[in-house]
């Protein structure tokens, strides 16, 4: 039976909704390379489009059937659904023995032979399940091909996936998903968290993963300082949870009740505290770092604490005189490089070169109401202890001392007495014959929840808990630095023949052989 004939001029609109969803379907997978609910609901509104206006046209399919065309069409579409079959059984046995091959000069695309090794002497299969969404493609796309390197090594005992969080919500829920760009390594039960996509974070969650020992950190308290599981504005909640995400267990120590520092410490981590230590909380501190303990340490302009701007403060003094890092008596002004109107809350002006910041270039820090920090500059040496800097602060920022210039209507201005760029908000220092190591910065609310979020704020303190508590024996990654090549002309002779071959006596022989074979042709005609 055939549809009433006022229904047939609606096939052509129908056929056109149907390749437009098709086209749409196609165009939203090559940008975004997954079979996600957009890709889904386009190919269904394609396939509907087109099935409605064979519906409502049936006759015009069987006259297109019967015709020339379509033997033509049926041909060409043998053809292609047999190149389409071949190269289906070419990438399957591809897939089934497959084979790399790493051409460039320094081998930046093979993983270290640490990491070969630890993959080969997995027991246990390990998956990493990837969460990336739209926003992050890039990302994405280096992401899987670092993690089919470590498939590939892995032997089958490594696997992974990709998810889209906003695609699948509750999948991520089940992660535990709070950022974009998250890669979870499971093993035997356990998680690791990672932020970063690089053979380091990798290589180094499956180290953790395999030697799964006790890593406990412990917060300082009975200062005044945050609360670790305080989800306010002023909590530690936000990057505690990451901490305890990759497994860390974080615990508080009051140095008042006890003297001695838990045998599993991994590390201390001193969190604006209100009041200055004791003489004898520091004489503990000192103990424990004497023996290789290492110190994260987060102190604030005495302006944000309830202590005197003139007490003293033993940390600070126990800082400068064990381990050569200056706490300065300041507060950071910039009114350059800054938080929207806040020039008391300066942003990252450059990163050191550290383990703690190097995948943090290019991203921002915020540190609100920050003050400078000093270490032994370039010349300066201390033995046995070897410096890093952390962030600095832009070169025009100064540190400001007069501290009741800045509750005056016209605000701090820059004199002799203040501290001279080039300032820093973060060291870090090694103890070459302890072992132990110090990160020191001059601010602590930019690892608070109200700040933790704001650029690379979160990682950066994460980060800095990773380097105090890593153990170096575990893995040392073999580095791999490419090889920089450019082609330097210096002769102006040189430079003048390369430009008049390539703009001058290309083109024109381009145009003689072109002129040759018009001129062959009109001969023959």
């Amino acid at each position: 039976m055939q549809p009433p004939v006022s229904y047939k001029r609606y096939a052509p609109a129908a056929a056109i909704v149907g390749l437009a969803g098709l086209a749409v379907a196609a165009g939203i997978w090559l940008i975004q390379r997954q079979f996600n609910l957009y890709v889904q609901a386009s190919v269904a509104v394609g396939l509907i489009g087109l099935a409605v206006a064979m519906l409502l046209n049936p006759a015009a399919v069987q006259l297109w059937l019967g015709g020339r065309q379509a033997r033509y069409g049926g041909n060409v579409l043998v053809m292609v659904l047999a190149t389409v079959g071949i190269l289906v059984l070419v990438n399957y046995l591809v897939a089934r023995n497959s084979a790399h091959w790493d051409l460039s000069e320094d081998q930046v695309n093979t993983l270290a032979p640490e990491t070969v090794t630890i993959l080969r002497s997995l027991n246990t299969p390990v998956k990493a399940v990837a969460f990336y969404s739209s926003q992050f493609v890039n990302a994405r796309s280096l992401a899987e091909k670092l993690l089919e390197r470590y498939r590939v090594e892995g032997k089958g005992q490594f696997t992974y996936e990709f998810h889209d969080p906003v695609g699948d919500p509750t999948l991520a829920q089940q992660y535990e998903i709070t950022r974009d760009a998250t890669i979870i390594v499971e093993m035997a039960g356990n998680r690791e968290e990672i932020n970063f996509a690089s053979e380091e974070e990798l290589t180094g969650a499956l180290v953790r993963l395999s030697n799964p020992g006790t890593r406990a950190v412990y917060f300082l308290t009975g200062h005044g300082e945050r609360g670790l599981d305080d989800t306010a504005e002023t909590g530690m909640s936000t990057v505690v949870g990451l901490l305890r995400k990759q497994n860390y267990t974080v615990q508080t120590l009051n140095l008042q009740i006890t003297t001695t520092v838990p045998a599993d410490a991994k590390a201390l981590v001193i969190d604006g505290p209100l009041v200055p230590l004791s003489e004898a909380e520091v004489t503990t501190l000192l103990a424990y770092a004497n023996a290789g303990g290492s110190l994260l340490v987060l102190l604030d302009p005495l302006v944000q604490t309830q202590a005197a701007l003139g007490a003293p403060e033993p940390l600070v003094t126990y800082l400068e005189q064990g381990w050569g890092v200056v706490l300065h008596n300041d507060v950071i002004v910039d009114l350059y490089n800054s938080f929207p109107n806040q020039p008391l809350f300066p942003l990252n002006g450059a990163y050191g070169a550290s383990p703690i910041t190097n995948r943090l270039q290019n991203i921002a820090t915020v540190f609100p109401v920050a003050r400078s920090v000093g270490y032994p500059g370039e010349g300066e040496t201390i033995p046995n202890y070897n410096y890093g800097l952390l962030v600095a602060a832009d070169p025009r920022a100064w540190g400001e001392t007069n501290f009741d210039s800045m509750s005056q209507s016209q605000g701090p201005a820059q004199d002799a007495a203040d501290t001279a760029p080039p300032l820093y908000i973060g060291v870090a220092v090694n103890n070459l014959t302890t072992k132990g190591r110090v990160a020191v910065f001059g601010d602590s609310d930019f690892a608070s929840n109200a700040f933790a979020d704001s650029g690379a704020n979160a990682n950066l303190f994460v980060n800095a808990v990773n380097w105090v508590t890593v153990e170096d024996t575990l893995i040392n990654l073999t580095p791999k630095v490419p090889t920089s090549r450019s082609l330097v002309l210096t002769d102006a002779l040189a430079v003048n023949l390369i430009f008049f071959a390539v703009v001058v006596v290309m083109p024109l022989t381009v145009l003689v052989l072109g002129g040759v074979v018009w001129f062959q042709r009109r001969r023959h005609t």
